[in-house]
């Protein structure tokens, strides 16, 4: 034998691990912890109404005093909308050999049973934080391309990649209203560098999945109005569709939310623009009132920040030291026309929505918590035999609905440009 390597050596070496999991998915639920803020009201399954009067009544006209006809008046018009809950369910599961292998601070440095526990509500959180931007349909997304990889869809490029979640099963719609989705998948992980997600599994290109098909939570029916009502269904600036029931052309005018497509760079022009039109809409009453904000990912963020730096000035004869002025501030401002900016890794890139706190609420039957029966919310999986396997699953649960009313005391710019490097662009 020759001379001793150290692979001769390994049985002896101690093994070091770093006694911290790196957790490197984003944890990020910014706008449902402001609905989860606001007004709740515990429900039944029955439908909830939400009252609304489009009219005032009232008929003026000019009066003659002197015996004449003063005519007849009218009065409101009340109509209630609609709303019913919705189901949304989080599966979690382990063996229960990663349960005993991890038990002790002898045997691990976190306790597997424990620590996935642990993360299940975050998760949930996050999970709310992507449905709640969408449209009332439970769609995340849109493709935008497809990643291939020989005759196989190994990834898709999307608006944002943050409305996902690592090894989140999807339903693939050609378009809502189509009797079955096109294909299911899972996704292996997020890339928010390269706005991609990543197939566990790649899907053959022959199913003819392209740009413009949809990206559903896993089970979803495909059609409108049947998932969480998000900022996409009630941020609307057309007469057309519903609202909670109530068709918008019926009552043009009342039921939509002031919009501008700037198709451009976000400038103070613009947004002073659209705080004007929800005061002709609304009043002064509520543009002076409190709890208004605004709701947008980074890009708009970075975007409204370019004003400022455009008109910086550094006067070098008042400047001391020997360094460079650093011409950027720490942090972005956290304001926007003087109300709070609200910003959310997992908003639409290009939108800047305007809200108003109290304006916000949720109807729940059953609120975020832990599945359980007769207080029991771990469950034991069987196997093809009958019985029992040696694997545990729980589950997080959430049957609610989220409103948001007055649409004329909200608003929304869209086509905001998004810097560069941002969002692929």
């Amino acid at each position: 034998m020759g001379i001793a390597s150290v692979d001769q050596s390994l049985a002896l070496q101690q093994e070091w691990v770093r006694p911290e999991v790196e957790d490197l998915a984003l944890s990020a639920s910014v706008l449902w912890k402001r609905f989860k803020s606001t007004q709740k009201k515990d429900v039944s399954g029955r439908l909830a109404r939400v009252p609304t009067m489009p009219s005032r009544g009232g008929k003026p006209r000019v009066a003659n005093l002197d015996g004449g006809d003063l005519g007849l008046g009218s009065g409101p018009t009340t109509i209630p909308g609609q709303v019913t809950t919705t189901t949304l369910i989080m599966a979690w599961s382990y063996t229960k050999e990663a349960e005993y292998a991890t038990d002790s601070d002898e045997k691990a440095i976190e306790d597997f049973a424990t620590l996935t526990r642990s993360i299940a509500p975050k998760a949930f959180a996050d999970f709310m934080d992507t449905v709640i931007q969408g449209n009332g349909s439970n769609t995340l997304d849109t493709i935008v391309s497809t990643v291939v990889t020989g005759s196989n869809i190994t990834g898709f490029v999307v608006n944002n990649a943050n409305f996902f979640l690592d090894d989140q099963d999807l339903d693939i719609w050609s378009a809502l209203g189509t009797a079955s989705p096109v294909a299911s998948i899972t996704i292996e992980s997020t890339d928010i560098l390269n706005n991609t997600i990543w197939l566990a599994n790649p899907i053959p290109t022959s199913l003819g999945i392209t740009a413009g098909y949809l990206l559903l939570v896993s089970g979803s029916p495909g059609q409108a109005n049947t998932g969480v009502f998000g900022l996409r269904y009630y941020q609307v600036g057309t007469n057309t569709g519903n609202w909670l029931g109530i068709q918008r052309s019926a009552w043009p005018g009342k039921y939509l939310v002031p919009t501008l497509a700037v198709n451009g760079a976000l400038t103070p022009q613009v947004v002073r623009a659209i705080f004007s039109l929800v005061e002709l809409s609304k009043g002064e009453e509520v543009i002076e009132g409190e709890g208004m904000f605004g709701h947008c990912n980074v890009d708009v963020r970075d975007a409204w920040e370019q004003n400022a730096l455009l008109v910086q000035r550094i006067d070098y004869n008042a400047a001391k030291g020997d360094t460079s002025e650093d011409m950027l501030k720490r942090k972005a401002a956290t304001t926007i026309g003087g109300r709070e900016l609200l910003v959310n890794p997992r908003a639409l890139p290009g939108y800047l929505d305007i809200l108003k706190e109290k304006n916000l609420f949720r109807i729940e039957t059953v609120p975020t918590d832990f599945y359980d029966v007769a207080g029991q919310t771990l469950f034991p999986l069987y196997g093809q035999s009958g019985g029992i396997a040696a694997s545990l699953v729980f589950y997080m649960i959430w049957q609610g609905q989220l409103a948001v009313v007055q649409s004329r005391e909200g608003a929304f710019l869209s086509g905001i440009t998004i810097p560069t490097g941002l969002f692929g662009h």
